[in-house]
């Protein structure tokens, strides 16, 4: 084999092997690009809504809080004027409506949480779960939640927080928009009649629910996590309830 044929070889092993080199390259930084893209379309859609999801889930924490503890239904509902029971009905629904509606936004924005290895936004669906599991509860052999008050099953907490979303789908309904559908629009009122119907009887009721205890305590879990420094809420603001004695 003459040289010129050997360096010719050579030259063309050289160059397979620079071109596979080079595609490989490019393929890794792709996907690695691909990735930072990914991440970082996830961190923002997180850190855009993160704080009104934040502030859906105090506000309902508080309303618990203050059902179980301070009798917020039975002096504004039970004993109050009609002004006072018309706020007290529709400001308890609305509260619970703007929590599933966040939660729908998330699961719409990334499809389904699918988050990747976020160790943090899997914490985050966690607790999504521990909360929908709550409200979900029928029973089911644990006397604490046969009462039957506030049940919500899963398929309807999505329609909830479906008919929560604002017309630009990313964000919720606000409270006079919701409290007009709620008297105007029949269908709309309709997925909400349940929820209207325990805000009446635990208005009435000599004792109140342990879902709304252990809902309070779920939720309360949530914004430890969305907000651990307690730079939005202070601590002395995220009071627990007490746990009723097991039955």
């Amino acid at each position: 084999m003459n040289t010129e044929l050997v360096v010719a070889s050579l030259s063309g092993v050289v160059a397979l092997g620079g071109a596979w080199f080079s595609a490989r390259s490019s393929r890794r930084q792709a996907l690695l690009a691909h990735e930072l893209e990914s991440r970082t379309t996830q961190q923002d859609l997180m850190g855009r809504h993160r704080d009104p999801l934040l502030w859906a889930a105090f506000d309902l924490q508080s309303r618990l809080y203050n059902i179980v503890d301070r009798g917020f239904l039975r002096v504004y509902f039970r004993d109050g004027s009609d002004r006072e029971r018309a706020y007290a009905r529709r400001s308890t629904l609305y509260v619970l409506g703007e929590y599933l509606g966040r939660v729908e936004i998330l699961r719409r924005g990334v499809q389904f949480l699918d988050l990747g290895d976020s160790t943090l936004n899997r914490r985050i669906v966690g607790h999504f779960t521990a909360i929908s599991n709550v409200l979900n509860n029928d029973g089911g052999g644990n006397t604490r939640f046969l009462d039957g008050h506030f049940i919500v099953f899963r398929s309807d907490q999505r329609a909830i927080g479906e008919l929560m979303l604002a017309a630009d789908g990313i964000s919720c309904l606000g409270y006079v928009e919701f409290c007009r559908r709620l008297d105007e629009d029949t269908e709309f009122a309709e997925w909400f009649g349940p929820l209207s119907d325990s805000v009446e009887a635990v208005a009435r009721a000599a004792e109140v629910p342990y879902r709304l205890i252990a809902l309070q305590h779920a939720v309360l879990d949530l914004i430890d996590l969305l907000d651990p420094r307690a730079e939005r809420f202070p601590d002395h603001r995220r009071s627990r309830l007490g746990r009723p004695p097991e039955r």
